[in-house]
Formats: structure tokens, sequence, C-alpha cells
């Protein structure tokens, strides 16, 4: 089990995102450190690999990798391979049933779209009249309240095809904004006592999904 920097197990709220799918839920982080934390919900045993955690109080989205599963919980690691996220030729495209808000990032056309696949780089919208949008646009899902900027990359009659420009910290290891984010769980949240991780199991071959 990681431990915060003051060696107590404090938790925060956050939303959830599965990159894989565009789903997302709320959770509750815990043992926030620079290498990771873990995150509590009933829904943790749905997530794919990749994620993007929304702490409370942060205006970005920290990228990371699930590791390993315990009761209703899920071990996240901030230590991810670079060169692994920027491949794309094995992304799996996932039926979902989105709908979402896009709006043109420079201009104010908007409208209201679904989303009918998605991976963790890209989407397709459909919807009517999807040729007034511009190039480049921000997508708003109600359950993530972080617009995602995306470039329409291909357009057919009531369809578009989006790659995705998800909002996360730039930095290889934003430590600055652990620390800070750290120092306001020590010093806002509450303790709670470690729960048991029992049956913790890996993720294999590809995660199972």
């Amino acid at each position: 089990m990681a431990e915060n920097a003051g060696g107590s197990a404090s938790a925060v709220s956050a939303l959830v995102v599965d990159l894989a799918d565009m789903s997302c839920f709320e959770a509750v982080a815990r043992d926030l450190n620079r290498k990771g934390c873990w995150i509590v919900s009933e829904k943790v045993d749905l997530l794919k690999k990749e994620v993007g955690l929304r702490l409370d109080g942060f205006d970005k989205l920290l990228r990371g990798q699930v590791i390993s599963y315990g009761d209703n919980e899920a071990q996240i690691s901030f230590q991810i391979d670079r060169a692994e996220t920027g491949e794309k030729r094995r992304e799996i495209r996932r039926r979902v049933l989105i709908t979402c808000n896009v709006c043109g990032r420079t201009t104010p056309v908007s409208q209201e779209c679904r989303i009918v696949d998605a991976s963790k780089s890209g989407c397709r919208l459909e919807g009517d009249k999807l040729n007034r949008l511009p190039r480049d646009i921000d997508i708003f899902i109600p359950s993530l309240d972080l617009p995602i900027a995306a470039r329409i990359v291909w357009r057919r009659r009531d369809q578009a095809g989006v790659r995705l420009n998800w909002p996360f910290e730039q930095s290889p290891e934003p430590e600055a904004d652990l620390e800070a984010a750290t120092e306001a769980v020590r010093e806002q949240a509450p303790s709670v006592e470690p729960a048991r991780r029992r049956n913790l199991r890996k993720r294999i071959s590809a995660f199972g999904r």
C-alpha cells in the first residue's frame, strides 16, 4: 500500500475517466503520492487499462494506469511507459452511446451530438448538420466538467471522426501539483483507516477486456 508524504491515509474525491470508452464515475482517491494512488468505488472493476483522474481542486487530468485490484479498489500508477501511450495502431474502438455538446473552439457554433464509438485517442460523432462545425472543437460530456479539445479529421453525412486531445497535466511527473494535492489532502481531508486489500489480482492479457 502506498502512503502519502505525511504517512497517514487520507482521502479526496475524484472523477475517474476510462480512456478506453470515455465513461466517467465518481470515486475516492487515497494514499496519493508521486507514483500513484488507490481509488475506491464499486465501479473500479469496469475499468480497462488507462485512466484520467480529476482530483478535487485540479483543473486538469492526471494520467494513470490500473495495475491491480482489491475489493472495490484499484491501484493506479502515474508512472506510465510514454512509448506505450503513444502507440495507436492496436487501439480498440468500443461501441458507446454518450450524449455530448460540441462547440467550435473559436466560433460560437455549437450543437448536441452523440458519441457512438470511442478509443483513448479518438471517437466518432453522430448528429445532424455536422458540416456546420469547424475543424477544431471542444467536446463537453455532462459527467465530465472539463472540455475535451478535439479536431475533426473526417466527415461523412451525419457522422464525423474526431481526434482527441485529453486535458492531461503535461509534465511527465507533475510533482509540484502532486505535492500541492497531497498537502491539501493532508490538511483538509479526514484521515481514514487503510482498507483491507484482499485477493489483489494483476491484470493479464491486455487486462482481460
